[in-house]
């Protein structure tokens, strides 16, 4: 299937609104609403619709970090697909479609994404992509980096 990252529009707002998590999964992320709104006062935070062919299958968002005074640093900060759309790889295939896009940007030093340590599923994924985990922050959230 082919998987393409899409701008959050005002037609596909509501639709990535309604997309699910398995309960014991909503606690790993902030809600899509939210990070939209989010996104909507901070200019170099970069939310993205993820699409399997035509249909909407999950959301990401990810920062610039220079306007926090690290430039050349990027973290990717939500990710979330779908519970009817999970275990098809299309988190995977998506996170590297932000990586790359990330990539394309000038001077990209670090890549940064976060995670609960009890989250295994987003560990093991990110550490096959490449991210190496660095340390547990004040959140309680292991933080793991791609070096360029």
């Amino acid at each position: 299937m082919d998987i393409q990252l899409k701008t959050v529009t005002r037609q596909n707002f509501e639709d990535i609104a309604d997309l699910r998590l398995l309960d014991h999964q909503r606690e790993l992320v902030a809600s899509n609403s939210f990070s939209i709104a989010q996104a909507s006062f901070y200019p170099e935070m970069q939310t993205r619709a993820i699409y399997a062919g035509s249909e909407l299958v999950g959301f990401l968002m990810y920062v610039d970090l220079e306007l926090e005074g690290v430039p050349g640093e990027f973290a990717v900060s939500r990710l979330m697909v779908d519970f009817r759309h999970q275990h098809k790889g299309y988190g995977r295939d998506a996170l590297q479609l932000a990586l790359a896009e990330i990539r394309a940007r000038r001077g990209v030093r670090k890549i940064w994404i976060s995670y609960l340590p009890e989250n295994t599923r987003a560990r093991d994924l990110y550490a096959s992509i490449g991210f190496v985990e660095t340390e547990i922050d004040e959140d309680g959230e292991m933080n793991a980096v791609i070096e360029q």
